[in-house]
């Protein structure tokens, strides 16, 4: 059996299926780490492997080794060229983490924590932040985007002081976490908990504050 070929035709299959490595290991019974060196040519299967990972697949053993043996009649296995080979795996790799960051994106994005970035100090201007803040405030992320001043306008007056000192005394080597109150778009204040961490460059200097935050208690006017 060409083992570079039956690789390629594992991860495909797999990727065509909407299948992690992780879900192929669980529905075969292999190990993870083992459907990885499958993938990468480390490993060869044996029948009971590829028994195993056809079951997994729905399909017949000799279905899938049909599939790899039309793979090697396509490619004329005798004046393959490896760099095919390795260049079709690197496009299975590129589309397998693309998948996995837009995936990434919908759960960001459903769940409600927010994930943002901000400038350093003075401004803390937002550059970024996930499109699901709506669901937690009930403004449009644009608004958090328009200006670097929309954000610490909504903090409760009594919060805000805190707020500013702690994010003045930030440093890199420590994770910020603290609670302030933020008013929502209907009106009532929200207490939200917020972690954050500075990012700085090789020479030390302040390159930008990621975070996230959630909400802790149920709005509430005040």
């Amino acid at each position: 059996m060409h083992k570079s070929l039956f690789s390629v035709v594992i991860k495909k299959i797999r990727l065509d299926l909407g299948l992690t490595q992780e879900m192929l290991a669980s529905l075969s019974g292999l190990e993870r780490t083992f459907i990885s060196m499958l993938e990468r040519g480390v490993k060869q299967p044996s029948l009971k492997t590829v028994s195993s990972l056809a079951h997994a697949m729905n399909m017949k053993s000799y279905e899938l080794l049909h599939i790899v043996e039309e793979q090697i009649h396509a490619g004329n296995v005798q004046n393959y060229l490896y760099t095919d080979i390795d260049e079709e795996l690197r496009r299975l790799d590129v589309l397998e983490s693309e998948r996995e960051k837009s995936r990434i994106g919908e759960i960001v994005n459903t769940i409600p924590i927010i994930f943002f970035a901000r400038t350093p100090m003075p401004e803390y201007a937002m550059t970024f932040v996930s499109k699901n803040i709506s669901q937690l405030f009930g403004y449009d992320k644009d608004k958090f985007m328009a200006h670097s001043g929309f954000w610490h306008a909504h903090i409760h007056q009594d919060d805000l002081p805190n707020v500013m000192v702690r994010l003045q005394n930030m440093n890199a080597s420590d994770l910020l976490i603290h609670e302030y109150r933020f008013l929502t778009a209907n009106g009532a204040w929200l207490q939200v908990r917020e972690e954050l961490k500075l990012v700085v460059s090789e020479s030390g200097t302040a390159k930008e504050v990621i975070g996230s935050i959630v909400g802790v208690s149920l709005p509430g006017s005040e």
